[in-house]
């Protein structure tokens, strides 16, 4: 063999080589007006990764605005074939906090349903960056029922950051489409920074995924960090989804000197849900998880449960139905279940994914 022809060969084999690597790079707002999960008004909120309409910023106030901009509880559905998954993504906030890794405040966790039905998480397996562009591959994923079957994958995004701009690539020679929101009625979750996902590790941990998982139902998490204070603006926001259940889990934000605004604010906020909805309403306890050490923070936590159980008994003795309690007994929680005492760990938020699958089985039962 000449050495022209063996030049030829290796041009031949590397330029091979470099075809084969090429990504495609898709970004998923351009694929429709539904193509983020987790959330309603798709059609004023279809160009970002928000939790509320753009015209909420006139209502409610500037901290839940700017809260609602972080992208808790949405996620993205496609369906791909590729032995690699790659995410690009810019957020525009701080990366982790002290008490948050950065994988649970501004990363992502995949997912994946095979052709069988069985639910698979996907490993990063470290390939992964956190600079301005945060870099995330999944790598040698095998389909077990086939690669012509592919799987449906579910990335979650940051729980505790905005993101900017998001890319999803793989292989030019491998498919990848995207799959729009589910239209069944949702599970609507009002609450805390722990319904917003503190402090989970990863984003799949974060107590609404769980129980979205596990239940395969649509959920809404409309979580605010230190800012679930039972508002009526946003329960007007509330009443617009036509919900399947309404959790409302505000306490842990109301639970010190806020105490006195729980009775009128809960009976204001449930009544403007029934005006529009006659679907279950489930209020939860604190948790008072940490209440062991301090008698102080015991006597707040009874008095926060006191408070809202004298509003149900109230809303209950003037005729509205469909009224649940999730109790703190139910929530089970142990002294390794925190991260500093006011917070979930990841044991913490399966427990209370554990006890909302329960009771939201019995309700819906």
């Amino acid at each position: 063999m000449t050495r022209k022809s063996i030049a030829l060969l290796l041009f031949l084999f590397f330029a091979a080589g470099s075809l084969m690597a090429q990504t495609r790079w898709v970004n998923p707002l351009t694929q429709g007006e539904a193509m983020v999960h987790g959330r309603w008004w798709h059609s004023e909120l279809k160009d970002s990764y928000h939790r509320l309409p753009p015209r909420a910023q006139q209502t409610v106030r500037s901290a839940v605005w700017n809260l609602s901009r972080q992208s808790a509880g949405l996620s993205l559905v496609f369906h791909t074939n590729a032995p690699s998954i790659k995410v690009r993504y810019a957020v525009s906030g701080g990366l982790s906090m002290f008490h948050m890794p950065s994988t649970g405040v501004s990363g992502l966790d995949l997912y994946a349903t095979d052709a069988e039905g069985q639910l698979r998480w996907c490993a990063s397996r470290f390939n992964l960056s956190f600079k301005d562009t945060i870099n995330y591959e999944f790598k040698d994923i095998t389909y077990f029922t086939g690669d012509d079957c592919g799987y449906d994958f579910e990335l979650f995004l940051p729980l505790y950051n905005s993101v900017k701009w998001l890319e999803i690539g793989v292989p030019e020679d491998r498919e990848l489409h995207f799959l729009p929101a589910s239209t069944e009625q949702p599970i609507v979750v009002y609450g805390t920074s722990i319904a917003q996902g503190a402090c989970a590790s990863r984003t799949g941990m974060a107590w609404t995924n769980i129980v979205h998982r596990e239940l395969r139902e649509p959920v809404i998490n409309l979580g605010f960090s230190g800012n679930g204070l039972l508002e009526e603006e946003v329960f007007r926001l509330l009443a617009e989804i036509p919900a399947k259940l309404f959790i409302i889990d505000c306490l842990p934000n109301l639970s010190t000197e806020r105490t006195e605004f729980i009775y009128d604010r809960l009976i204001r906020g449930v009544n403007i849900l029934r005006e529009k909805s006659q679907a279950p309403i489930l209020l939860v306890e604190h948790n008072y998880a940490n209440g062991t050490s301090s008698q102080q923070a015991l006597s707040w936590y009874q008095n926060s449960n006191a408070e809202q159980r004298r509003a149900y008994d109230t809303l209950v003795a003037q005729g509205v139905s469909g009224l649940h309690l999730l109790t703190h007994a139910e929530l089970a929680f142990t002294q390794d279940s925190m991260v500093e005492g006011i917070h979930p760990n990841d044991l913490g938020m399966h427990q209370y994914a554990d006890a909302y699958i329960r009771k939201i089985l019995e309700i819906m039962k």
